[in-house]
C-alpha cells in the first residue's frame, strides 16, 4: 500500500501594527500567519505545493483571508508573505530521489564499463548471465587456463534476469565443468549468447 497526500505546517508568524480592524473597528495590531503546503509520499515530503495565510485581529480575534484584507492590511500582509521561504525539507523527497536515480545511472554506467574489462579477462568465481530458454539462468567460471574458460552450470532457472541473485548460491551449480576458448566466451557477449557478468 502507498502512503500519499498532502499536508500543511505552519511556516511564521508576525505582528503587524497600527491597522484598523474593519471587523470591530478598533485601530489595533493583527497577527499574521503564513502555512505552507506540501505532498508527502511514505510521509516523506517530496515538493511544495503552495503558501497561504491569514490574519488574526489581536482585540476580536476575527481571522481574514488576504482575498478579505483592505488595501494597507494587505500591503503588509503580501511583504511577510514574501519574505517567508518554502523550507528545503520540502523538497527532500525529490532530493532522496534524484539522488537514488543519480546512484543508479552512476552503478550502470560502471557496471558496462567493469563488464568490458571482465569479457576480456576473466576469472574464477565470475557470474556469466544468460538464457538458454525462455528463462534465466548463470554459468559460474571455475578457472582459467592458457585460452579456455571452465564453467559449472547453474541447475536452475528463473523467470526474470534481475531476480537471478536468487539461484545465485554455491550448492546450485554442477560439479561437471565444460570450457570453451577464450575467444568463443568473447564471441558470444557479442552474439548475445552471454547478457552479462558479474565479479
Amino acid at each position: 500500500m502507498i502512503f500519499y497526500g498532502t499536508k500543511g505546517a505552519h511556516l511564521k508568524s508576525e505582528k503587524i501594527s497600527g491597522v484598523k480592524c474593519g471587523h470591530c473597528e478598533q485601530q489595533t495590531s493583527y497577527t499574521a500567519s503564513i502555512f505552507g503546503r506540501y505532498a508527502y509520499l511514505y510521509w516523506i515530503p517530496v515538493f511544495p505545493l503552495s503558501k497561504k495565510g491569514v490574519a488574526e485581529c489581536d482585540h476580536c480575534k476575527v481571522t481574514i483571508e488576504p482575498k478579505e484584507m483592505d488595501q494597507q492590511l494587505r500591503m503588509k500582509y503580501d511583504n511577510i508573505n514574501r519574505n517567508v521561504k518554502t523550507p528545503i525539507t520540502y523538497w527532500i523527497g525529490s532530493l532522496i530521489l534524484l539522488a537514488i536515480i543519480a546512484f543508479a545511472y552512476y552503478s550502470i554506467t560502471q557496471h558496462k564499463k567493469d563488464v568490458v574489462e571482465y569479457i576480456k579477462a576473466p576469472q574464477a568465481n565470475d557470474i556469466v548471465e544468460y538464457k538458454p530458454s525462455d528463462f534465466y539462468s548463470t554459468l559460474k567460471i571455475t578457472r582459467v587456463e592458457n585460452d579456455s574458460v571452465y564453467f559449472a552450470q547453474n541447475k536452475y532457472e528463473i523467470e526474470r534476469q534481475s531476480k537471478l541473485y536468487k539461484i545465485d548460491k554455491a550448492s546450485n551449480y554442477t560439479e561437471e565443468v565444460y570450457g570453451i576458448s577464450l575467444s568463443d566466451y568473447q564471441t558470444m557477449f557479442d552474439t548475445k549468447e552471454f547478457l552479462d557478468v558479474d565479479r
